[in-house]
């Protein structure tokens, strides 16, 4: 896949390159369109080589929306770099001025959710819907006032000496008010049994709060677009340790199936809010 080299283009959303200048002033790393247009040839690559392998023709159709893609005519799917970079911005640009005037009344929390950890086999099939509306009820009945915003990911646990062990685990990124009380009900309702005790021998921690730093790092990190990899291995004393930091997914399968799946799911399924308005 070749591609243009974009110095000067015409873009669908002319309103969202002035906030990516402007969040570039104060996060010089945020993604340029040639970033997420080269990232794009990656997940092609990927589709395709799958794709063609094992007559996976929905990783072949998914390669040729990424690939018909452009800042002028974008394809609108999740699966693609470009079109995630302007989810991003679309929820920056809504979001940024409001938790600027209230980070001291947010912070950062993680939700990870051990008991619905699936298989690779099991991902096409997963129905993330449903996950989200018993989410959504939770924080309904817990009765947070304010608006919580945020996005849905998933990470491949990926057990390199033991594939079977293999698995995707479900979590969440939030921006959350700052209130003990109900905070303390949500981690509860994380450290119920099924949740805390979800891997043999092992006591999760299937909840993180943070303090916002960074308003424009932690809102990105909040929607990032791609679902990464932790490998775990067995080290020289036969201990079970697992990387401290993500890569891509290693296996082309593995890889190719989660794209297939980000492009099933829309922005409005990937993203979550509680206590905003629609439109």
């Amino acid at each position: 896949m070749k591609r243009p080299h974009y110095t000067n283009y015409t873009s669908a959303f002319p309103e969202l390159e002035k906030v990516a200048k402007a969040i570039r002033d104060v996060m010089t790393d945020f993604e340029t369109v040639d970033d997420a247009l080269n990232e794009n040839v990656k997940r092609v690559k990927a589709l395709r080589k799958f794709g063609m392998r094992k007559a996976q023709e929905e990783c072949v159709h998914v390669a040729n929306k990424l690939e018909n893609c452009s800042p002028e005519e974008p394809c609108g799917s999740m699966a693609c770099s470009l079109c995630q970079c302007y989810r991003r911005l679309r929820f920056m640009q809504k979001w940024w001025p409001y938790i600027k005037e209230h980070q001291e009344d947010y912070v950062a929390i993680t939700l990870v959710f051990y008991a619905d950890k699936h298989s690779a086999s099991e991902l096409s099939d997963w129905e993330y819907s449903k996950f989200k509306q018993r989410v959504l009820k939770v924080m309904q009945r817990i009765g947070f006032k304010s608006p919580i915003i945020g996005g849905f990911e998933m990470d491949y646990h990926n057990f390199t000496h033991d594939k079977k062990q293999s698995h995707w685990l479900p979590h969440l990124h939030l921006l959350m008010p700052n209130e003990p009380e109900k905070l303390e009900m949500l981690r509860q309702y994380m450290l119920r049994k099924k949740n805390l005790l979800a891997r043999e021998g092992k006591r999760n921690r299937p909840m993180r709060i943070d303090v916002i730093t960074n308003v424009e790092r932690q809102m990105s990190y909040c929607i990032t677009g791609i679902w990464m990899e932790y490998p775990w291995f067995l080290n020289a004393d036969n201990k079970l340790k697992k990387s401290k930091n993500p890569r891509r997914i290693k296996s082309a399968g593995v890889y190719a199936k989660s794209l297939v799946k980000l492009d099933r799911l829309s922005d409005g399924m990937l993203s979550f809010a509680v206590n905003v308005q629609v439109g």
